[in-house]
């Protein structure tokens, strides 16, 4: 199990890339474990429950114990938000503090199952490169009668489908990797909040480390340079990342429109899996 950690991986991931908390009406309180095994009342419980969860992240500065609060759906979005990937590589340092954190909380929802599996993936368009994935619950017996329900989570990310099918027919694929591109950086690394957040003298060093992870994994500039938080080095790894994307859906869409049409930067998919032997 892998999160992000030190004092701004996990919270700037939950700072700029979670949707605004919300609570409600009439969701169902914490210690009322619901023990039903189907995979759409599951999933209605994940999407209706609200939860504060509390996790531990330590750095050089010192220890600090964030709270973040959502429904059950959004924290495992979350988490696998948390555990985004770029080429097979981890795109922030790991931890797994808030993962364990979101493990216990909807567990204890739903009355710790054993015939029941959490699948989270957020991709910004299908197949792509950088995704993230989180996973609770053993996969099932192979001769289990497996039932499955999808929900697709609001990620927190901007919803640019709109804008890429636009720039797929004025522009082709080098529109749509462009929208898409730029959707992702404003998501990761939102332009004040990262400006801010590497003036503070203890969170600088830590979000200086997650963006130049980025733009080395894109060769997008010096990843030295000491003006991360500048207008030019977020341009550059725009430009840097939309020639990645550009390349990819080349390979793998027939069509700008059908590159366009997979387009889920805003969306994380949640899968629940439920079985009887």
């Amino acid at each position: 199990m892998r999160a992000i950690s030190t004092v701004v991986d996990v919270t700037l991931c939950l700072l700029l890339v979670s949707a605004s908390a919300f609570v409600l009406v009439g969701a169902k309180p914490l210690d009322s474990p619901i023990r039903t095994r189907t995979a759409e009342s599951t999933a209605n419980v994940l999407e209706t429950s609200t939860a504060n969860v509390n996790y531990t992240i330590s750095s050089d500065s010192g220890t600090v114990h964030p709270t973040t609060h959502g429904t059950l759906a959004e924290h495992l979005g979350k988490a696998a938000l948390a555990n985004t990937m770029i080429r097979g590589t981890e795109s922030s340092p790991t931890s797994d503090s808030f993962e364990r954190a979101v493990g216990r909380r909807v567990w204890e929802r739903l009355g710790y199952p054993a015939d029941v599996q959490l699948l989270v993936r957020w991709e910004p368009y299908r197949d792509s490169e950088l995704g993230g994935r989180f996973a609770l619950g053993e996969s099932p017996p192979h001769d289990a009668d497996v039932h499955a329900a999808v929900r697709s989570i609001p990620s927190g990310m901007p919803r640019v489908r709109t804008r890429a099918l636009a720039a797929a027919r004025r522009d082709g694929y080098r529109g749509v990797a462009r929208v898409v591109a730029a959707g992702i950086v404003a998501g990761l690394v939102p332009n004040e909040s990262t400006r801010l957040a590497l003036r503070d003298r203890e969170t600088g060093i830590v979000v200086a480390r997650r963006f130049r992870r980025l733009i080395r994994s894109y060769d997008a500039v010096d990843s030295a340079s000491p003006r991360l938080g500048s207008q030019q080095t977020r341009r550059a790894l725009i430009d840097a990342m939309a020639r990645t994307i550009e390349s990819d859906i080349r390979r793998s869409f027939g069509t700008p429109t059908d590159a366009a049409r997979s387009v889920a930067v805003g969306r994380t998919e949640l899968v629940v899996r439920t079985w009887s032997a």
